[in-house]
């Protein structure tokens, strides 16, 4: 009475049914490079005078990185990197960095009068050493490694006293002093 007659259709003979299916491997390989600020440079000039100046730091880094996969169709993996690594650092307080290096340059001057001291008194050792040594007629023979020491002393005898000349040593020491 109303319509026609329903056919059914057939289903198609390649029939697909939901299920999905997924798999991947992979991995992940995190690096870094950390730049440590270590403390400034210090100079020791003296006990107790030590001056922090600037520091330039330079550190080259080189990274890699190989994937290992066991399976025999695939291919072997891995990567790497190199580069340089650079900091600059700097003291603020340039006061106090110029009142350190004036404190250096007083102590270097101190060590360099220490120095010169113990050298002058070597020399004035040596010079007496040396011409208590020609007066009582020793020295060094000619071929001997220590002739030269004494090479450059000379012993001058001392003037004989004039007669009847004042000596002012003794009119000094003889002055009467009125009350």
């Amino acid at each position: 009475m109303f319509g026609g007659a329903a056919v059914a259709q057939t289903a198609p003979s390649n029939t697909n049914i939901a299920g999905p299916q997924a798999s991947a491997t992979g991995n992940v390989t995190n690096q870094a490079v950390q730049v440590l600020q270590g403390p400034f440079a210090v100079n020791q000039y003296d006990p107790g005078v030590a001056c922090q100046g600037a520091t330039f730091n330079i550190a080259p880094f080189i990274m890699g990185t190989r994937g290992y996969n066991w399976d025999p169709d695939s291919y072997m993996t891995g990567g790497g990197n190199m580069g340089v690594s650079a900091s600059w650092q700097i003291p603020l307080d340039k006061e106090a960095v110029q009142l350190c290096k004036d404190r250096a340059r007083i102590a270097n001057t101190r060590q360099q009068a220490e120095a010169d001291k113990a050298r002058l008194d070597f020399e004035l050792v040596r010079l007496l050493k040396c011409g208590e040594a020609a007066k009582m007629g020793v020295r060094f023979h000619p071929q001997s490694p220590y002739a030269s020491i004494c090479s450059d002393v000379v012993v001058v005898a001392p003037k004989p006293p004039v007669p009847n000349e004042p000596n002012p040593e003794t009119q000094t020491a003889n002055k009467q002093v009125p009350e």
